[in-house]
């Protein structure tokens, strides 16, 4: 009779215990952190106001990672920088612009990229570091958002 109430005992203790465990499936990102007002980092949440110095860090690490992806030598990068602002400045105007008329901004901003092109040939000479050149900018920003996804510790995809 004891050895029957041990075991039965011994059974539940090892049942709750089983049930306690944490389920540790990796599968599901952590929800992200709860939106601070200074959050003191890098500060890339949509909206968040970067401080001068963040935003000058971020500028240069961008024309080296351009730079170095297309090989600029001295004198390209040198007309390639005035076409680059120009555009930049260009894009942010239509955003600025024609943020409520949704297919306006994207025939906008389809006619600048084309524009951009046309100026970036004489530049880059060939059409493939032209094409080249369009595609770096959301290759930076990819890497961007994966770094401060790395640093905040989310799942990496």
């Amino acid at each position: 009779m004891k050895k029957t109430i041990l075991f039965l005992f011994l059974g539940i203790v090892v049942h709750t215990t089983l049930l306690a465990q944490t389920n540790n499936d990796k599968r599901l990102p952590p929800p992200p952190p709860p939106p601070k007002e200074d959050d003191g980092g890098m500060g890339f949440r949509r909206g968040a106001k970067l401080r001068p110095e963040q935003r000058e860090k971020i500028e240069m690490f961008k024309i080296q990672f351009i730079t170095k992806k297309l090989e600029l030598t001295k004198t390209e990068a040198e007309s390639f920088w005035p076409v680059y602002d120009a555009h930049k400045k260009a894009m942010q105007e239509i955003i600025k612009t024609k943020m409520n008329d949704e297919i306006s901004m994207q025939e906008a901003m389809l006619s600048s990229r084309k524009k951009y092109k046309a100026d970036l040939l004489p530049v880059l000479k060939t059409e493939e570091r032209v094409n080249k050149a369009l595609r770096i900018e959301r290759e930076f920003l990819y890497k961007m958002r994966h770094e401060v996804s790395r640093r905040r510790g989310w799942p990496q995809e």
